[in-house]
C-alpha cells in the first residue's frame, strides 16, 4: 500500500481465508427475520387491501366528484349520475356539475351568454347563442346545495363584463361559468385556449389562471399525436440504440489514453473556470473603480473584488486538493477501466434491472389499486368557500384515524418495497462483479457468471437487501411524516416562518442521514457479496474498510461522477442528434413537429443511461473494494489486480 493510503489507514488489515478464490459458492442465509418481517409486511398491506376492497368504491377516487357529492357516471351519491360521466368545472375551487357529454362547439368556441350553474344552464335571453351545443345536467333542484341564476345574481344588464364581476360568477370564484368548447380527459371536460379566449375579449378581464391549465391539455393531445405517429422511432432508439451507445461509451472508455484525456480534461478543465471566474471578476472591479465617474457604488466594486479573491482562493485550495489526490486519481481511472471491462465481459447484467423494473411495476400496480381503494373509505362533508362575500359549496373526503394508519402503513411498504428491490439489485451486481474480479481466467465469466449471482443473491441474502431497505424506509417515512406535519399546521397558522424553518431543519438532518445510510449499506451489499456476512458485519467491515482508504473513495467518488455525467450528456446527445437527423427526413411531415419525439427519445435514452450507470457506478465501488482487498490479502504473483491495478500494488508495495 502506498505510504500516504498507510497513513489513513486505520483498521485491522484483511486476512484471505484459507482457501479464498473468490466469493465463496459455500453461502449462509443472512438476516432471516428481516425476510420475516418484509413478508410480514406484505401480509399486512394485502389485508388492509382486501378490507379496502370490500368496504371501498374506487369509483370514488377515479371518477369525478361534483359539488354536491354525487359521483359522475355512478350511482353513488343522492342522485344517480349513471348516464353523466362527465364533470363540467364551474370554479376554481374544483366544484362542478356532471353533464352527459363534454361540450364540443363547431365553431365560436364559447358563448358567453349561457351558463352552466350548480342549479342547471341559464341563457340570457335573445342574446344566447341558439347553435350552442346543448348541455344536458342531471335535476339538481333537491340538492340542499343548489344555487341558480338570475339575472340579478349571474347578468345583471345583460352585461358580459358585469356578469364576471356579479356574485354568480364571481371572477370564476362562483357557482356558474359560462359554457365553453371543451375536451374530454380522465372524465373531467377541460376548456380549450381559445374559449378562454373569446371570454376575456367579452368580459374585459383576463382568466389565465385557467387558461394555462388548458394550454397544457392542449400541449399534451399535439404531444401524444406526434408520438404516436413517430412511435417506432422512439421505441426503436429510445430503448434500443441508446442501450448500444451505452455499451459504445464503456468501450471508448478503454482506449488508451481517452479517459486519462476526459479525467484531466475535466479536473484542469474546472480549475481553470473558477480561475477564469475570479481574474474576470476582480478585473470587472478594477476597471469599473477607474472609471470616472463611477458608475457602480464603492460597496458593490468591494464586493465584486472580494468575490474575486474569493474565486482565487477556492482555485488555489482546488488545485492543493488535486495535488494530493493525483496518485489516487490515477488509481480509480484504473478501476473505472477494469470495471468498464466487468461490465462488458457481462452484458446480461443489463437484463436483470430490466427484470427488476417489471417487479417494481408489478407492486406498483397492485399498491395503487389498494391505496385508491383506501383513499375511498373516507367520509364525504361539505366544504364552504367564501370570495367577495359570496359562500360556494364543494364536497371533498376526510378520514378518520383508522384510515389514516392504513394509509401511513401503505406508505411505508412502498418505501420499503422500492428500497429492497434496490438492494436486490445492488447485490447481484456485486456479487457478479467481485466474481469477475476474483477470477484468473476472465474468458470463463459470462451469462452463468450472473445467473448464478441472482440464484445466490436471492436465495440466501434476501434478508441483507431487507434489512438495509428497511433502515431507508424508516427514514423516508419519518421526512413524510415531518412534511405532513408541516402542511397541517401551514393550514392551521397560515404561512409561518418558525414552522418552516423547523421543518427544514429537520429535512435537512434527516436527508443527510439518509445521504450516509445508502453510502453504508452500498459498502454492506457488496461485503455481504463477497464474504456472505450478514448485514451488521458488513456494515462495520464496510465502513471501516472505507474509512481506512477515505482519499481513494474521495477520488474514486470524483472520477466517476466525471464520467458517469459526461457519458449520460454523450448517450443522450448521440441518440437526439441521430433520432433528428432521421425524423427530419423521413416522417418530418406526418407531425406537427418533431422537437417532442426528439425530445422523448432523449428523456428515455436519459433513464436507460441512468439505469445503465447504476450498474456501472456499483461496479465501480465493487472493484474498488476488491482492489482493496486484494492488496491487503496477497503479494506479488498472488494479487487478482490486472493492468494498471496490477502496476500499482508493484510500484507501492501492499
Amino acid at each position: 500500500m502506498a505510504k500516504e493510503d498507510k497513513d489513513e489507514y486505520k483498521g485491522e488489515k484483511l486476512e484471505a481465508p484459507a482457501d479464498f478464490d473468490g466469493p465463496s459458492n459455500d453461502r449462509v442465509c443472512t438476516d432471516v427475520l428481516c425476510s420475516l418481517l418484509l413478508v410480514g409486511m406484505f401480509a399486512i398491506m394485502t389485508a388492509i387491501g382486501i378490507y379496502s376492497i370490500q368496504n371501498g368504491d374506487y369509483r370514488l377516487i377515479l371518477y369525478p366528484l361534483d359539488y354536491d357529492g354525487n359521483v359522475c357516471g355512478t350511482n353513488v351519491g343522492d342522485i344517480d349520475m349513471s348516464d353523466y360521466p362527465y364533470l363540467y368545472r364551474v370554479n376554481y375551487f374544483g366544484g362542478g356539475v356532471c353533464v352527459k357529454a363534454c361540450p364540443s362547439f363547431s365553431s365560436g368556441y364559447a358563448d358567453e351568454y349561457t351558463l352552466v350553474t350548480y342549479g342547471g344552464v341559464y341563457k340570457v335571453d335573445g342574446l344566447a347563442d341558439e347553435n350552442a351545443p346543448t348541455v344536458e345536467m342531471p335535476d339538481y333542484t333537491n340538492s340542499p346545495n343548489v344555487q341558480t341564476c338570475t339575472q340579478e345574481n349571474c347578468y345583471p344588464n345583460n352585461n358580459p363584463a358585469e356578469s364576471f364581476t356579479s356574485s354568480g360568477v364571481n371572477y370564476g370564484n362562483g357557482y356558474a361559468f359560462y359554457l365553453t368548447d371543451t375536451t374530454s380527459y380522465l372524465h373531467r371536460c377541460f376548456t380549450s385556449t381559445e374559449a378562454y379566449n373569446v371570454i376575456e375579449n367579452a368580459v374585459g378581464e383576463s382568466i389565465s389562471d385557467l387558461g394555462d391549465a388548458e394550454d397544457a391539455t392542449s400541449f399534451i393531445s399535439e404531444l401524444y399525436s406526434d408520438l404516436y405517429s413517430a412511435r417506432d422511432y422512439v421505441l426503436g432508439f429510445g430503448f434500443g440504440v441508446s442501450v448500444l451507445a451505452s455499451f459504445l461509451y464503456t468501450y471508448l472508455l478503454r482506449i488508451p489514453g481517452l479517459l486519462f484525456t476526459i479525467i484531466w480534461g475535466s479536473l484542469l478543465g474546472s480549475l481553470g473556470l473558477i480561475g477564469f471566474i475570479g481574474y474576470y471578476s476582480f478585473m470587472t472591479a478594477n476597471n469599473a473603480a477607474d472609471e470616472d465617474p463611477q458608475v457602480y457604488s464603492d460597496e458593490k466594486i468591494k464586493g465584486l473584488r472580494y468575490f474575486g479573491i474569493f474565486m482565487f482562493v477556492v482555485a488555489g485550495l482546488y488545485f492543493l486538493i488535486l495535488c494530493f489526490l493525483r496518485k489516487r486519481i490515477q488509481l480509480s481511472i484504473g478501476i473505472v477501466k477494469q470495471a468498464s471491462r466487468a461490465v462488458q465481459a457481462m452484458p446480461t447484467l443489463l437484463i436483470f434491472p430490466v427484470v427488476q423494473t417489471g417487479g417494481l411495476l408489478a407492486f406498483i400496480v397492485v399498491w395503487l389499486i389498494y391505496a385508491v381503494c383506501v383513499a375511498s373509505l373516507g367520509d364525504l362533508e361539505t366544504n364552504a368557500f367564501v370570495t367577495n362575500e359570496v359562500t360556494v359549496m364543494v364536497r371533498s373526503f376526510s378520514y378518520d384515524e383508522d384510515t389514516q394508519t392504513m394509509a401511513w402503513i401503505l406508505i411505508f411498504c412502498f418505501f420499503w418495497t422500492v428500497e429492497f428491490i434496490s438492494a436486490v439489485g445492488s447485490i447481484v451486481i456485486a456479487r457478479a462483479i467481485a466474481s469477475w474480479y476474483f477470477t484468473r481466467d476472465k474468458g470463463t465469466i459470462g451469462t452463468g457468471t450472473v445467473v448464478q449471482s441472482i440464484r445466490q443473491s436471492m436465495w440466501y441474502h434476501m434478508g441483507t437487501a431487507a434489512f438495509g431497505a428497511l433502515i431507508i424506509a424508516i427514514i423516508q417515512t419519518i421526512r413524510a411524516i415531518v412534511s405532513y406535519i408541516q402542511k397541517k399546521i401551514e393550514d392551521i397558522d397560515g404561512d409561518n416562518k418558525a414552522v418552516k424553518c423547523v421543518a427544514c431543519c429537520c429535512q435537512c438532518c434527516f436527508a443527510c442521514l439518509e445521504k450516509c445510510m445508502r453510502f453504508i449499506n452500498k459498502h454492506a451489499y457488496i461485503q455481504t457479496a463477497i464474504f456472505s456476512t450478514n448485514f451488521c458485519i458488513s456494515a462495520k467491515n464496510g465502513f471501516f474498510l472505507m474509512f481506512g482508504n477515505f482519499g481513494r473513495i474521495g477520488a474514486i467518488t470524483l472520477v466517476s461522477e466525471v464520467v458517469v455525467v459526461i457519458g449520460k450528456i454523450f448517450i443522450a446527445a448521440v441518440t437526439g442528434a441521430i433520432a433528428y437527423v432521421l425524423m427530419d427526413n423521413y416522417i418530418a411531415d406526418e407531425v406537427e413537429s418533431i422537437i417532442g419525439p426528439v425530445v422523448v427519445v432523449m428523456l428515455l435514452t436519459y433513464i436507460v443511461a441512468t439505469l445503465f450507470f447504476s450498474i456501472f457506478s456499483m461496479a465501480v465501488d465493487t472493484v474498488l473494494q476488491c482492489f482493496i482487498a486484494d492488496e491487503e490479502m496477497f503479494d506479488g504473483d498472488d494479487c487478482y489486480a490486472e493492468g494498471s491495478l496490477k502496476e500499482w500494488i508493484d510500484d507501492n508495495g501492499s
